[in-house]
């Protein structure tokens, strides 16, 4: 594959201005006004503030690349491109923070990573990737007047050369990693959402299962991709619970194989912040309510502790630490032969410790 073009749009035609007060005057030569006095100022503020630029690298994008390569990378005016359709794209915005960030980076430093955009027949540019870069672009057109805002770098895709399929494909690996990452509830979505578009044309080919195909495709384990749609079984409550490190994994997977109407008692009832892990299989049979009332409440054994006290023939050099190991009664002979095997090629010890492990082992 050839070698990608490396877009980077300047930053040396945008005057630098140095605090907030010496933008407050200057109107911007070509805004359109369609942005509110509050939010310029907002705007104005953000790009005053010192930032780190964003990384160069983009493991989201250089994936999408990998598996699905662009046909061509070039400037596009912001008025060719159109926002994909809300059921293709359900991720949402980022939160006002990361969006400052976004915004800052591209003023002072540029834009390093293209959009990702799907050639249409009426010749405008559906956005598969980078929502928010192209939001950024405008605002910043609005406020620094700016023309060379007014076109966006982007990958390319022609429009006979993917199908709808792989479009939303691109969609949700060019969001997963960042928003995602951080909602429970949209990763579920994004692992569902790929599986059925993997039913309705598989992506590679009829001889791989959906889960393995949803695996692959991106970048995960099968117990992954099947732990997370097992979550899409747990009510809202005990979602948000599980993104808020109140329940474990654990505890999730347990919940989920109770009923939605089991699962509200036992939030309502506070229970999943009591329930165990060895409390599963019989949290699994759970048929009503009183059978949740009387694994919940039923005493647990509390572990006994031992202690264990080791002797040994063999007088323990200076400098040595003996290290106690715990083996089941009918392999210790066995144990024991691995560990005169394991001695003879370990290069790493001393003469000396391989001496005394030999002397312990045949004690």
């Amino acid at each position: 594959m050839a070698k990608r073009k490396q877009f980077k749009i300047s930053v040396d035609r945008t005057q630098t201005f140095n605090d907030i007060g010496a933008m407050a005057p200057v109107p911007a030569p070509n805004a359109t006004g369609d942005i509110s006095p509050e939010r310029l100022a907002h705007l104005k503020e953000l790009m005053a503030k010192p930032v780190a630029a964003q990384s160069k690298k983009d493991e989201v994008e250089d994936r999408v690349e990998s598996l699905i390569p662009a046909d061509a990378e070039r400037l596009i005016p912001m008025d060719k491109l159109k926002a994909a359709p809300d059921e293709w794209n359900f991720f949402g915005r980022p939160s006002p923070e990361q969006y400052g960030l976004i915004y800052m980076s591209v003023f002072k430093y540029g834009l390093w990573h293209p959009c990702t955009v799907w050639e249409q027949e009426d010749g405008s540019y559906m956005i598969l990737g980078g929502h928010t870069r192209h939001l950024v672009y405008h605002e910043l057109h609005e406020v620094t007047g700016d023309d060379k805002y007014l076109s966006i770098p982007c990958k390319v895709y022609k429009h006979d050369s993917i199908s709808e399929a792989t479009a939303r494909r691109i969609v949700i690996l060019s969001n997963v990693a960042q928003r995602a990452q951080e909602d429970t509830n949209a990763r579920i979505r994004c692992y569902a959402e790929m599986a059925r578009l993997e039913k309705e044309e598989a992506f590679y080919g009829a001889g791989v299962d959906v889960a393995t195909a949803v695996s692959k495709i991106f970048g995960v384990s099968r117990s992954t991709v099947f732990f997370y749609r097992r979550l899409g079984k747990l009510i809202e409550p005990l979602l948000s619970a599980f993104d808020q490190r109140l329940i474990t994994v654990r505890i999730a997977d347990i919940l989920a194989d109770l009923t939605e109407d089991l699962q509200k008692y036992v939030y309502d009832k506070e229970y999943h912040l009591k329930i165990t892990s060895s409390m599963g299989k019989a949290l699994k049979n759970a048929k009503t309510v009183e059978d949740i009332e009387a694994v919940v409440n039923t005493p647990t054994k509390k572990k006994e502790k031992y202690q264990y006290v080791f002797s040994t023939k063999i007088e323990k050099p200076e400098n040595f630490d003996f290290v106690p190991i715990a083996v089941k009664s009918d392999e210790v002979k066995v144990f024991k032969k691995f560990l005169m095997k394991s001695l003879d090629q370990a290069e790493g010890l001393s003469e000396q410790t391989k001496d005394i492990l030999l002397k312990m082992i045949k004690g």
